[in-house]
């Protein structure tokens, strides 16, 4: 079965090559293949065979067994678009936070505004845009309270959790027992988890030193509002509450 015009189209639009694509369809078709394999049956030149290999091994699309031939396998196609989507999502960002900081830059140093300790934050996507700010900057320690109405919203912050784990950030998500099976194992791979009956809002503090404060969850007919700091005592306190619900009775590990 040969892939459609169309669909070819598609994934080189997400950045494949064409022959990445003819690569990659002639693994599905053929399993575990040798690079000779694949070079014949997707009828790309031996001398170009490799390096889409060796490209879609980087994109996480394709499996390598090192051995003699070297053999390769196609991943799920569900499981390559995710890889090629968390990918995006954190390059996105990154190229975002980069632009950000050199922009901000600029707008300061004209000395019309000086930034605040502290803002409020109106609208899902406000807060969501600073959230994902706040994770890019984080090094060390992110502290997590994920309460049941914020659960929504987990896809979009799992890659880049998985971007922290990879950096040797340490992450402790605090959530509730509510949390969906499929939820728990996507976010146990990321983070130490633990869960808790009672929660009191939610929030995110990054390094000791910047924090986030969910007032509103996203009610019905309401306008889910946090408040977001570097200021030091707040981010301190935040911390200091936050240990104390980890650890204490009523706190389960997942």
């Amino acid at each position: 079965m040969e892939i459609g015009e169309r669909a070819a189209s598609a994934l080189e639009r997400l950045g494949l090559t064409g022959s990445e694509v003819k690569a990659y369809v002639a693994l599905l078709k053929g399993g575990t293949m040798t690079a000779s394999d694949v070079s014949r049956e997707a009828r790309i030149p031996y001398s170009k065979v490799y390096v889409a290999l060796e490209s879609l091994h980087r994109r996480g699309w394709v499996e390598v067994q090192k051995r003699r031939p070297i053999v390769y396998t196609a991943k799920p196609p569900d499981a390559a678009l995710e890889e090629l989507k968390a990918r995006k999502e954190t390059e996105r960002m990154e190229l975002e936070k980069l632009a950000l900081d050199e922009l901000m830059g600029i707008y300061v140093s004209r000395g019309e505004q000086e930034k605040p300790d502290i803002w409020i934050m109106r609208g899902t996507n406000e807060i969501m845009s600073r959230v994902k700010n706040l994770l890019l900057n984080c090094r060390t320690e992110l502290l997590v309270a994920l309460p049941a109405q914020l659960l929504p919203f987990t896809d979009r912050i799992d890659p880049i959790l998985a971007t922290l784990k990879e950096r040797g950030a340490r992450t402790l998500l605090l959530t509730t027992p509510e949390l969906p099976p499929a939820n728990a194992e996507q976010l146990s791979r990321v983070a130490e988890v633990r869960t808790r009956k009672t929660m009191y809002g939610g929030g995110l503090i990054s390094d000791s030193r910047e924090v986030i404060l969910l007032l509103g969850g996203g009610e019905q007919g309401s306008v889910p509002l946090a408040i977001w700091a570097s200021h030091h005592g707040l981010a301190s306190f935040a911390k200091d509450y936050f240990e104390f619900l980890w650890s204490s009775p009523g706190t389960s590990k997942l």
